[in-house]
């Protein structure tokens, strides 16, 4: 089954499903959480970096359902972050691809406020990063909602950009593919662009000399190490003991340093290429002490600790 396949089958069954069947062991919510997800991750290639969820509800059916690309850099879970996604019309009408923002967080954060909140949010990311296609729509969508402040009405006003498409007037696959790879490339800009507008005032040592890209390129590098979910499961796998130095932080400072060590990405900071960047904790990342840290991103040993240990660690 191809992508046009999969989304025609969702706007045709979905609301059949939901006023007349059970959730508990439905097959179309379990194809919306398993292998729509597949599909879509299947034409996003081999690469680590995406997450792809779908969910039709969590224990009784959703008004809107969704598929959601998640960047692991960004965000693990579409409650929080930025994110694309397959958003479906609440009265089956259609759907959209969208790049949108984590509503439930935000919920928690502004209360009634937050649908402001989201636009203005909104607005922000897509001067970051302009984009004129024919098509594409910037801000606010409407899914057809009925509930006030629900999810549905939050996605509608969470919408960065977005493209429509009706119900029995979709595009042809192939089509449908190139503007999965279009938001998909608009995704990673707007995520490497967080990057580069950290603000001059907090530019670390490692940065100083380097050009607008290549500080761009590290910042990224470092923002990939400062993942919390990333850097603990590297930790975990791979223990608190410097691999460069050999230093251990509780041997040192008892309990205050127990459990202390900074995760390391080896991917080299000049050949970071977005989307197709490794990021499993076991072979894509290390643990060194903070001064190895520090100083092997000033060395060309950024994916060669060995190297950078026999060339500089005196011991």
């Amino acid at each position: 089954m191809n992508l046009k396949q999969a989304l025609e089958k969702i706007l045709s069954e979905y609301l059949i499903e939901k006023e007349s069947n059970s959730f508990s062991g439905n097959t179309l919510a379990e194809f919306l959480r398993s292998e729509l997800p597949k599909i879509i991750s299947n034409l996003l290639g081999v690469s680590d970096r995406y997450l792809v969820k779908g969910s039709a509800g969590k224990g009784v059916w959703t008004n809107v359902p969704w598929a959601a690309v998640l960047d692991k850099t960004v965000t693990d879970t579409p409650q929080k972050g930025f994110y694309l996604a397959y958003l479906f019309c609440e009265d089956g009408s259609g759907l959209y691809i969208s790049l949108n923002q984590g509503v439930t967080d935000l919920k928690q954060q502004y209360g009634s406020s937050v649908r402001n909140a989201l636009k203005v949010k909104s607005s922000d990311y897509a001067a970051q990063v302009p984009h004129n296609s024919p098509g594409v729509l910037t801000g606010p969508i409407n899914l057809k909602t009925s509930q006030r402040m629900g999810l549905g009405e939050l996605y509608e006003n969470g919408a960065i950009y977005s493209r429509h498409y009706q119900t029995g007037a979709l595009p042809a696959n192939s089509e449908l593919e190139a503007h999965l790879s279009e938001f998909i490339d608009l995704y990673l800009r707007i995520v490497i662009n967080q990057s580069s507008q950290q603000s001059s005032t907090i530019a670390e040592d490692d940065e100083d000399g380097l050009s607008v890209e290549d500080g761009t390129r590290l910042r990224e590098h470092k923002r990939i190490e400062r993942n919390q979910k990333l850097a603990k499961k590297a930790k975990e796998l791979q223990g608190y003991i410097c691999k460069s130095c050999g230093f251990d932080f509780e041997k040192k400072y008892g309990a205050l340093g127990k459990g202390f060590i900074e995760a390391h990405h080896l991917t080299p900071v000049s050949t970071l290429k977005g989307k197709k960047i490794g990021l499993d904790p076991k072979k894509d990342f290390t643990v060194l002490c903070s001064n190895c840290h520090r100083m092997i991103h000033k060395t060309e040993f950024v994916d060669r600790v060995e190297e950078f240990k026999a060339a500089y660690v005196v011991v």
